[in-house]
């Protein structure tokens, strides 16, 4: 599995005082500003592969780590681990361990859900967020439909209702008309399918976790400048009124990648990755490792 064979990132496991145990990868100058990309549902380290590099090459220091329940991470399967609050404290516990203070968030999907909560649970440890095709702002249209269609009742039935062709299936779904995918990023994604604590979690995370948009006055605390991404052709998070939402951040801009889909990560990085830099690019480091704004707070970011 990624990232096995590459020399530019390093991955190992860390233990969490929650006893848990995560897998991180981390990239780039281990005292350059801090960006933590926070995957989505179902998702790992992997989906970020090609936004890696180009922040490490620009002297970021870059981590990432597989979610609880997911890719090679432990996978506890009570119900009260996947709610968005205890979700978010997850988040906080992974910087904890890795001596975090302050950080960027990059959240994908309901990874971008995750580093909103972050930055509302603790605004002192979120320098900037940059949200891609984030559940919170956008609407999940499927996601009562797969609720239904996952009661507990069936449950012991799910690790053997993941074949690998409807991962393929999946990555039909969230690929927009841009980016396309191989067996080799079916493989990844299907893999960790193969624990059958993986599906279990998935199911507990598809039913805990809070998928409805947030608050527009929740929003409006959001003091860091804000990056919001979204592709025309997402399938899956629609970006309802986005332009009216996205103006409820205090400092919150949006751009849109023409022709993608849920995974513009993978699909347009070349953009994605523009957008981060530019969006990162006054973050500066302290004596203490901090990563700082030194632009005047004032206005939109």
């Amino acid at each position: 599995m990624y990232p096995a064979g590459r020399s530019d990132v390093t991955a190992r496991f860390v233990a969490l005082r929650s006893g848990l145990r995560v897998r991180v990868l981390e990239a780039g100058p281990a005292h350059g500003v801090p960006v933590f990309f926070v995957h989505g549902w179902a998702c790992s380290i992997y989906v970020f592969r090609r936004n890696y590099a180009a922040l490490a090459d620009a002297g970021y220091r870059v981590v990432a780590a597989d979610l609880k329940g997911h890719g090679l991470s432990d996978k506890p399967l009570d119900t009260a681990e996947y709610t968005l609050d205890a979700m978010g404290r997850h988040v906080l516990e992974i910087m904890d361990a890795l001596a975090l203070r302050r950080a960027a968030l990059v959240g994908h999907s309901l990874g971008g859900a995750l580093a909103v909560r972050t930055a509302l649970q603790a605004p002192e440890r979120v320098s900037r967020l940059a949200l891609l095709a984030p559940v919170g702002i956008g609407v999940v249209s499927l996601m009562r439909l797969l609720q239904l269609l996952t009661p507990r009742v069936i449950a012991p039935l799910l690790p053997y209702m993941a074949p690998r062709w409807t991962v393929a299936a999946g990555l039909h779904l969230v690929y927009g008309g841009i980016g396309t995918f191989d067996a080799r990023d079916v493989d990844e994604y299907w893999a960790p399918t193969q624990f059958p604590e993986f599906v279990h979690a998935m199911r507990e995370l598809l039913h805990a976790f809070y998928w409805d948009p947030g608050e527009r006055s929740e929003l409006s605390r959001i003091e860091q400048p804000t990056l919001v991404m979204f592709g025309t052709r997402d399938r899956v998070v629609h970006p309802r009124a986005l332009e009216t939402v996205v103006g409820c951040l205090p400092r919150g801009r949006f751009e849109l990648v023409e022709g993608g889909g849920h995974t513009i990560p993978e699909e347009a990085p070349g953009q994605v990755n523009a957008a981060l830099l530019a969006h990162f690019a006054d973050l500066r480091v302290d004596m203490r490792g901090e990563a700082r704004d030194v632009v005047l707070r004032v206005g939109k970011a």
